[in-house]
């Protein structure tokens, strides 16, 4: 017999050889801080002595690049995740849920000024009129307070509050990609290659056990 989900959800007694057990099916999402450590760091491609470019310089080329440390101190690159190594150049892949805080510990090791930018909420034309209205100090996520360039050897930390406007619609099964990105007002930072990925899943689906901080 077929037992509707919400009568099933209504009685969370189960009889277990005689006894009686006791379940929480009811269990709230609880909304977590995802802290990730990020650096803008200056790389080299292209094998030496390769052709020039038109335009460009023989040997090797210089990027920049975000790249994900283990802690604040930017000592040891974290390991990228086999499953996640398609992402080549982008930045660590930023992953939370709907209701919960990313906290992005930024380090700027580059020779120009660049930062971290989230591009969540901000193609939402109700969220746009939000932070319209909001408090110049908001710091949700997409917030305009966020652009302050960061100069070369400087330290900032963001913290963005997940809205729901920013999670998946009813088309996006789950979860719906963004990108973050250098945004200081010059071309500088994303053509250097400062962009990465965000992933933003609906609220409850993302379990803290997933993505260990």
């Amino acid at each position: 017999m077929r037992i509707p989900v919400a009568l099933a959800l209504a009685v969370p007694l189960i009889v277990v050889g005689g006894g009686i057990a006791v379940y929480s099916y009811a269990r709230p999402a609880v909304p977590a801080v995802r802290t990730f450590y990020i650096a803008a760091d200056e790389t080299s491609y292209g094998p030496a002595g390769a052709p020039a470019p038109a335009g460009g310089s023989a040997g090797t080329f210089r990027a920049a690049v975000y790249q994900e440390y283990t802690d604040s101190s930017f000592t040891r690159v974290k390991p990228r995740p086999a499953e996640w190594r398609h992402l080549s150049f982008l930045g660590p892949l930023i992953r939370a849920g709907v209701g919960d805080t990313i906290r992005v510990v930024f380090r700027n090791r580059v020779s120009f000024p660049a930062n971290v930018h989230p591009d969540a909420v901000l193609h939402h034309a109700q969220a746009q009129a939000a932070l319209s209205a909001a408090p110049a100090s908001s710091s949700g996520l997409g917030a305009e307070a966020d652009a302050t360039p960061v100069p070369p050897g400087g330290t900032h930390v963001y913290t963005w509050a997940v809205p729901s406007t920013a999670g998946p619609g009813a088309d996006d099964h789950g979860s719906v990609l963004w990108l973050y990105h250098s945004r200081t007002g010059t071309p500088t930072g994303v053509d250097a290659g400062l962009i990465g990925p965000m992933i933003i899943y609906k609220r409850g689906a993302l379990r803290s056990e997933l993505v260990p901080r």
